[in-house]
């Protein structure tokens, strides 16, 4: 009997690897199917085969809208310009951009450095007060009578 029980093991476990050795073939080759799809979905061409409607409709729309429409010319002398300044409302009128002094550009950009700074400290100080423990009143409640 112990004979018996001995063979069985031995042949499950035969049986195991046998199997094994078949998953680990066929594996090799699903890898290799998987590759050679994921290359195939890759390429547009592909795509187009599959879905040739499809394909020139988007062609269609991509190239309405990638491609740029016939620019207008206007003659660029000084009466037309000003006519066409003159239909313009007051807020879309071109305006001279005053120069701005090296001293007014250094406090302009002092200004922005420190309103920047003042803010890093105000968010840490809200983070620090967010990150502490209940308040001390709240850790011990007073008791009434």
């Amino acid at each position: 009997m112990s004979q018996s029980s001995d063979a069985a093991p031995e042949s499950r476990a035969e049986q195991l690897r046998q199997e094994m050795r078949c998953i680990r073939r066929g594996l090799g080759e699903n890898v290799e199917e998987l590759v050679v799809q994921a290359e195939r979905l890759m390429d547009w061409r592909y795509y187009v085969h599959r879905y040739p409607w499809a394909s020139i409709g988007a062609a269609a729309f991509l190239g309405f809208f990638l491609v740029p429409g016939r620019s207008v010319v206007l003659p660029a002398d000084e009466q037309t310009i000003s006519k066409l300044l003159e239909n313009l409302p007051a807020a879309a009128r071109p305006t001279e951009k005053k120069k701005q002094s090296l001293i007014g550009g250094l406090i302009t950009m002092g200004a922005g450095l420190l309103g920047r700074a003042a803010l890093g400290y105000a968010t840490q100080q809200v983070q620090r007060m967010m990150a502490q423990p209940q308040s001390h009143s709240q850790q011990h409640p007073v008791e009434t009578h």
